[in-house]
């Protein structure tokens, strides 16, 4: 029985091997017969069913073993049984709240356990999860022969201090416990009678005792509200200057409460020197302050006439009207108003206005006379302001009423020259507005601007409120504004930005198209930037949008100068920081028929004015300030940013493509062809005369008279292109300048007609054949190579290495020019054969032109077999669409910078002839000439064309149609509460729910919700309440 009683107390002890699992079910079985047991409280059971079921479970649902349940219910000789063979440590066994058997005993007043417990050494000074001893736990109860029992034991601490710093003996007092007092107090006495002599003697001295949170007794009397126990606490010298944690007396305490007779009390008995009616806080908050935050009118009265300050202020700069009006502490309000000075009721308006807008203003200024409240209505603040800007400020129409009916002008201006018109614009505030403007006879005010230059209009659309922006407008087209010829939408401030550029610097969409619907003016301010550079610049596109969908939208489009570095043409803007809305810009250029897309007349028109700046400016106007306008400008831009999307857009595309049918194709033609006069020849002449055999002005040495006379033309021919070729370089070098010398094409050109000319060069000068045969081979190499670049084709380096090898090698395998390009394919394989044809030959002296040879052995090795094996490997296992993205930017890319420079050169002339703002496809008919087709059919990228999708699907239709049928439900409802207010104003109804203004968002209203839903910090301190009394409730 022992040995299984210690297996139950002592879960971290090792079972015997010979144990049998006997499952999680019957486990779960014997646990709850082992508690049924001690319930029932029969020591032989429980001894009969240790011995025969030898397993039993230690804990509860709570942690609780079964001597917590025995000392709770008093079976002392369960608690025997349970206890007999095992260590101390069983004694102090904790559950789940920190809790002891001792504990169990005490809160269950069971005497019996509590004694036996001690006599077997339970720890009576072990403290549970709330601070809390057995002591305490007696103490709290008022079970006073526990309290005896733990006080008699040697090991309990009497001074143990528990929940808040309490100890046992605060808790008695608090409980007004007498009995259990004079328990402690004998205790005290016995076990230490010099200190409680020493307290009973300085009693007048103790009584200012503090706790951990700097409580003294006059503090818990004071919250207690007993009049008796405080003028007990007072008549024993308690200090009223004492104040807690948080720097409050006990007089703030009472304050708060309005206990005016306990306020009298306290405040009569004071004989310090300091002035305790205006004493301060923590928060700087005087007694007057305290009772003003909650309407203790009474208690107020009492305190001004014990000569509170009613002017001091807090550590917000509240004064005690401000913080009753806040508060709406009506009696308060009125007591310190006709009490009060004048600057400190014109102070106390904004709060009125702003937290307690339901009360009519007639309410707070009812107790004033005629005189005052016409003085107070009309006073100014520190910041100028009077009650009515407050009033149009916070949007408060009753009150803007009651003030105008007290003949407030409402041109009065504060010191930033701010009226309350500006004010009510500004925070948009549309009935307010409204009812100023009512009986306005002048319509200065309008236009009259702030200390800044901004008028009511600049305020409103700055701050998007279209609302007021509109009823503005409507009102400015009355005589001032048509006798002067102002335009109010035309204000400037003093950076010279109008009402367009506030609306459009903060992204209100709805306030730019209502004010460029009603003819406001664009213009630049100081900065050389209109509203739609401004938009772009800070990337508001509800804004950019909305203009592009607006009729005026060329006319914006038009507006800068070409002198700002900075705000440049809006296109390029758009292209730099919202490529989106640029897409849409291109969208629009694109106007379908109305004719089926399967008919043969249906058309598409591609409008190209966005794309380039006029003719004139590209040809006539000079660089300023870095500013440089080039052909194709636009698409240059695209080009520069990587704008993939909008290089790709069908009408760039068609762009591109009218380019090239109006100058591209002709001026590529030519170029090949001029380039052909000089290439043909060249490849002819090497493919046809022997390598080594040298040729002079008398024709070719050693050569047989079959070829002798058409190699000798073709050789004297030679020599025009080449000279044509140094004489196109030089007119390039005027033209480019020093651009010119950052191509490297034009260094190539320079070598290969250097090279070709040294190698007709004999038929007028001597020239070694080494020397011309090597620079014959490296002229017709990089003749080849400068026409793979200008045509591009793969075919090209091939043909490039075959020429050269038969120039150059007398091997068999490169006797002819198909025998050579065979050999060549199977060199690109791999098959060099290294040994037989290049070092072999070499060792016997029998290899033409070492050092070049070998060259161009290393250039065929890098460039045909390693290069292009890996890019064809990288294509296969690469990410290939981004190399299509890539290869197609730089495609395009290549066109663009083709037409450019192209254009650069064309006479303007010829550009009017050719160039067009528009053009009109018919996709389902052929485009071009047959040569035109068949140049593309061989050379182009065979793209198929693209339209743009249409991204209305059918979802996003009927989310359409739904926003209209809303926003014509919304003006259908604004338009029946107009007309119901007009009803309710001619038939003089009073309401008693007032028409307020409410600038607030949905999203405001949304995080309002929300920061009303959060959990306070008060939901801890209710969690730890509740948890605290279920572990005081009473266990079964």
């Amino acid at each position: 029985m022992k040995r299984s009683l210690r297996k139950m107390l002592r879960p971290g002890e090792k079972e015997p091997q010979d144990v049998v699992y006997q499952g999680v079910e019957d486990d779960m079985d014997e646990s709850k017969d082992s508690f049924k047991v001690v319930f029932e409280g029969n020591a032989h059971r429980l001894q009969n069913f240790i011995k025969n079921r030898r397993k039993l479970s230690k804990y509860d649902d709570t942690n609780a073993s079964p001597l917590h349940h025995a000392a709770a219910e008093g079976q002392v000789e369960l608690m025997k049984t349970i206890i007999s063979g095992s260590s101390c440590a069983v004694l102090n066994v904790m559950d789940d709240y920190g809790n002891t058997p001792l504990h169990w005993a005490t809160e269950k007043n069971q005497v019996e356990s509590v004694k036996f417990l001690l006599s077997q050494g339970a720890n009576p000074n072990l403290r549970n999860g709330n601070m809390m001893a057995p002591l305490h736990i007696a103490a709290q109860g008022m079970y006073n022969e526990i309290i005896k029992v733990l006080t008699e034991h040697r090991s309990t601490n009497i001074n143990l201090e528990g929940e808040n710093g309490n100890t046992a003996l605060l808790t008695t007092c608090a409980k007004d416990n007498s009995e259990a007092l004079q328990i402690l107090v004998c205790v005290l006495i016995i076990f230490s009678a010099l200190y409680c002599l020493t307290i009973l003697a300085n009693r007048q001295s103790h009584i200012n005792f503090v706790n951990n949170k700097k409580v003294s007794p006059l503090h818990l009397a004071v919250q207690s509200g007993d009049l008796e126990m405080i003028k007990m606490c007072l008549d024993n010298g308690a200090h009223i200057e004492l104040v807690e944690n948080g720097k409050c007396m006990a007089l703030h305490f009472a304050a708060t409460q309005g206990a005016t007779e306990i306020v009298k009390l306290m405040i009569s008995s004071y004989s310090g020197d300091s002035n305790i009616v205006n004493a301060l806080d923590g928060n700087c908050e005087t007694l007057l302050h305290r009772a003003s935050l909650f309407d203790h009118h009474e208690l107020a009265e009492y305190l001004i006439s014990a000569g509170a300050d009613i002017n001091s202020t807090d550590s917000e700069g509240r004064s005690p009207l401000i913080l009753a009006t806040a508060s709406a502490s009506w009696n308060i309000v009125n007591l310190l108003l006709s009490k009060g000075t004048k600057r400190e009721q014109a102070k106390a308006l904004e709060p009125v206005l702003d937290l307690v807008r339901p009360t009519p203003l007639r309410v707070v200024l009812f107790p004033l006379p005629m005189q005052h409240i016409k003085e107070l209505v009309m006073d100014e603040d520190n910041d100028g302001c009077t009650p009515l800007h407050y009033a149009c400020r916070q949007g408060v129409p009753v009150s803007v009423n009651n003030l105008l009916g007290f003949n407030v002008s409402i041109h009065s201006k504060s010191k930033d020259k701010k009226s309350p018109l500006h004010f009510a614009a500004s925070y948009g505030r549309i009935n307010t507005c409204q009812r100023l403007l009512q009986d306005i006879s002048d319509t200065r005010l309008l236009n009259e601007g702030d200390l800044h230059g901004m008028t009511p209009l600049h305020l409103a659309a700055k701050n998007g409120h279209d609302k007021v922006v509109q009823l503005l407008l409507k009102k400015g087209t009355m005589k001032v504004i048509l006798d002067t010829n102002l335009k109010c939408t035309d204000r400037l401030d003093e950076e010279g930005n109008t009402a367009l550029h506030f609306a459009a610097r903060e992204g209100h969409a709805k306030a730019v198209a209502l004010l460029l619907s009603h003819d406001a003016e664009i213009i630049l301010n100081k900065q050389q930037a209109s509203f739609l550079h401004i938009a772009l610049h800070n990337k508001r596109k509800e804004v950019v949008l909305t203009t592009i969908r607006s009729k005026r939208w060329d006319e914006c489009l038009q507006v800068f100068t070409h002198h700002s570095p900075s705000n440049r043409c809006p296109t390029m803007e758009m292209v730099e920081y919202l490529p989106e809305c640029m897409k849409v810009l291109l969208d629009f250029c694109m106007i379908p028929s109305t004719e089926d897309k399967s008919c043969r007349d249906y058309h598409i028109e591609y409008n190209f004015r966005y794309l380039q700046c006029p003719l004139e400016l590209t040809k006539h106007t000079t660089p300023i300030q870095g500013v440089i306008y080039e052909p194709l400008s636009v698409l240059n831009v695209m080009v520069q940013h990587n704008r993939i999307e909008l290089l790709n857009h069908p009408v760039c595309k068609e762009y591109l493509l009218m380019k090239w049918c109006a100058y591209g194709f002709r001026a590529h033609m030519m170029n090949l062809g001029s380039y052909c006069l000089g290439l043909i020849p060249m490849t002819l002449l090497v493919v046809n005369v022997k390598p080594g055999m040298a040729f002079n002005s008398t024709g070719i040495i050693n050569e047989t008279s079959d070829h002798l006379e058409i190699l000798d033309s073709t050789i004297k021919k030679c020599i025009f292109p080449y000279i044509f070729g140094y004489c196109k370089e030089v007119v390039q070098i005027f033209q480019q300048k020093r651009n010119y010398f950052l191509d490297y094409n034009n260094a190539l050109e320079w070598l290969i007609y250097t090279t070709s000319i040294i190698f007709v060069l004999p038929l007028f000068v001597n020239v070694p054949a080494n020397v011309q045969w090597q620079c014959g081979a490296i002229a017709i190499y990089f003749y080849w190579m400068n026409f793979l670049f200008q045509f591009e084709l793969f075919l090209c380096p091939l043909n490039i290495f075959n020429i050269k090898f038969v120039l150059k090698y007398e091997d068999d395998a490169f006797s002819s020019p198909l025998l050579s390009i065979i050999q060549t394919f199977s060199m690109m394989l791999g098959d060099i054969n290294y040994r037989d044809a290049f070092l072999e030959p070499f060792l016997r002296n029998e290899l033409a032109y070492p050092f070049l040879s070998f060259a161009q052995l290393i250039v065929f090795t890098m460039f045909v077999p390693i290069v292009l094996m890996n890019l064809l490997i990288g294509l296969a296992v690469g990410d290939i669409a981004e190399v299509q993205k890539h290869a197609s930017l730089k495609r395009i890319a290549m066109q663009v910078e083709l037409h450019t420079s192209l254009e650069k050169k064309l006479p303007l002339w010829f550009l009017r002839k050719v160039d067009q703002k528009s053009t009109i496809v018919y996709p389902n008919r052929p485009r071009g000439g047959k040569i035109l087709r068949l140049f593309h059919y061989l050379f182009g990228s065979h793209e198929i064309r693209q339209e743009i999708s249409n991204t209305d699907t059918c979802l996003e239709i009927e989310m359409l149609k739904q926003k209209y049928r809303l926003k014509d439900l919304t003006s259908l409802l604004e338009k029946q509460h107009e007309l119901i207010k007009l009803i309710i104003q001619k038939m003089e109804i009073i309401s008693e729910t007032e028409d307020e203004d409410n600038h607030c968002s949905f999203q405001d209203k949304f995080k309002k919700e929300r920061l009303e839903l959060m959990s306070s910090r008060w939901n801890s301190v209710l969690r730890a309440v509740k948890t605290k009394t279920q572990c005081l409730e009473p266990r079964p």
